[in-house]
Parts: C-alpha cells; sequence; structure tokens
C-alpha cells in the first residue's frame, strides 16, 4: 500500500516537472536570481573609490609641489616633511597599481595595463627626482649661505649687485655674474669668486633638474584612469536602472505562470 502510494506521488510529480509551465517558473525563478545579484555587485562603489583615490593624488602632489618650492628658495623649509609628501605619492601610486592587478585577476573591469603601468612609472620617476633636488637644493642653499657671509664684509659697491645675483639664483633663475661687468668680476677676492662661480653653475644645473619633475604629466596620466571608471559607473547605473523593470515583469510573469501551473494541476 505504502509503495503504490510512493509510486503515485512520484508519478504525479514527474507529470508536473513534465508540464511546460514548470519550467517556465523554473527559468523565471532563475533570472530573478541573476537580477539580484546584478543588482548585489559593489563595482560603483568600488569605482568611485578609485576615483576618490586619484583625485587624492592629484591633491597631494599639488600639496608636494608648494613643499617644492619652499625647498627651492630656501623659505620655511622643512625637507624631512617634504621627502615625506613624496614617499605619499609612491606609495599611492605603487598601491593603486597593485589593486588594479588584483581586481583584473579576478574578472572586474579595470584600465588597460598600459595606462596603470604609465601613471605609476611617472609617479616613481617624479619622486625619485624630486627627493634628488630636494637634497641638492638644501646643500646648496648652505653654500649660499656660506658666500652671502662672505659678500656682507665686501664693499658695498661689490655688495649689493651680488646680493642681487645671489637672490635671482635663490629664486631658482639661471644668472652668472659675467653679464654684471667685469669691474665686479676683478673686484673679488679669489675664493669668493671661485666660490661663486662653481654655486652659480650648481644652480644651473638645479633649474634643469627642476624643470624635469615640475610638470603636469603624473597627473595628466591620472587622467585617463579617472576617465575610465567614471565611464563604467555610467555603464553600471544605466543597467541597474533597467534592472528594476526587468524585476518586475519576471515577478509578474511568475506570479501568473504559478497561478496557471495550479490552475492546471487542479483539473
Amino acid at each position: 500500500m505504502l509503495e503504490l502510494k510512493n509510486k503515485s506521488i512520484a508519478d504525479t510529480f514527474n507529470a508536473r516537472i513534465r508540464s511546460p509551465w514548470a519550467w517556465v517558473v523554473l527559468a523565471v525563478a532563475i533570472g530573478l536570481t541573476i537580477l539580484f545579484y546584478f543588482s548585489q555587485k559593489p563595482q560603483i562603489i568600488m569605482y568611485s573609490r578609485y576615483i576618490k583615490t586619484l583625485s587624492d593624488y592629484q591633491l597631494q602632489e599639488s600639496y608636494a609641489m608648494r613643499g617644492m618650492e619652499r625647498v627651492r628658495i630656501g623659505f620655511g623649509i622643512d625637507t624631512v616633511f617634504v621627502l615625506a609628501q613624496t614617499m605619499n605619492l609612491r606609495e599611492i601610486a605603487v598601491a593603486f597599481s597593485r589593486e588594479m592587478d588584483e581586481i583584473r585577476g579576478i574578472g572586474i573591469k579595470a584600465p588597460p595595463h598600459s595606462t596603470v603601468e604609465r601613471f605609476e612609472r611617472e609617479v616613481l620617476a617624479k619622486v625619485s627626482s624630486m627627493r634628488r633636488y630636494a637634497a641638492s637644493r638644501a646643500l646648496w642653499l648652505e653654500h649660499l649661505q656660506q658666500i652671502d657671509n662672505q659678500a656682507s664684509q665686501l664693499p658695498a659697491s661689490i655688495q649689493i649687485p651680488l646680493r642681487d645675483i645671489l637672490d635671482s639664483a635663490r629664486a631658482g633663475y639661471m644668472v652668472g655674474i659675467a653679464g654684471h661687468g667685469d669691474s665686479l668680476y676683478s673686484a673679488l677676492p679669489d675664493s669668493t669668486r671661485n666660490a661663486i662661480a662653481a654655486l652659480l653653475q650648481e644652480n644651473e644645473e638645479l633649474t634643469l633638474a627642476w624643470s624635469r619633475f615640475n610638470n603636469e604629466m603624473a597627473v595628466m596620466y591620472s587622467e585617463d584612469p579617472i576617465q575610465f571608471f567614471q565611464q563604467q559607473n555610467i555603464d553600471e547605473m544605466a543597467l541597474k536602472s533597467k534592472i528594476p523593470m526587468a524585476f518586475y515583469f519576471l515577478t509578474l510573469v511568475l506570479m501568473l505562470s504559478t497561478f496557471f501551473f495550479i490552475f492546471r494541476s487542479k483539473q
């Protein structure tokens, strides 16, 4: 008796499974599950976080360049703080590149590897140049101060034009003593003249070194991934705006299919 009852239940179940409406209900349920999965994907939040990271880099670079300006002229100089800022730029770029490799490895859309690598390479080169310049400029300013102390002992007719030259060099301009006349050049003591010539020569080299990192290349390269993430956010929002309509449609289909399936089962 029990075997007949179990067989009857199994036959009824198999009959229901073979019904096309049962498969419709199953397909709609799977579709709703897929929609729910896509609606819960956190790409927008993740992409927005990367946009903020790159925007923070741009802001930190502007702060670091302001600090480098103070290093350049020796005003309110804090080389340790400036070097810490440059290391922060390096850490942001390296961490960003590593995260892009990670999300690319798990199948999440990321900027092209060449774009990220170009940004990281530019930041590392910029930071390296800034650190070398900061150390060299601090030493140059010490030499400048020594020569300035020597100049204070010279006559006013020599001291005033000499200080103009030194002030221009401190501001980062390429200057030479020869352009101020032979009288000034010959009036300087040999030791002072040689020290000034070496100082101005080093200033020219530092001015060229400054031009190598005083640019917007790293910021410009950071704009490419930002635009990529912004476009991905737009695409994600466009997709998610369609999910509620599809969800409502499939829910309606599921409800009608269930009712029809129950109605047919009773018949």
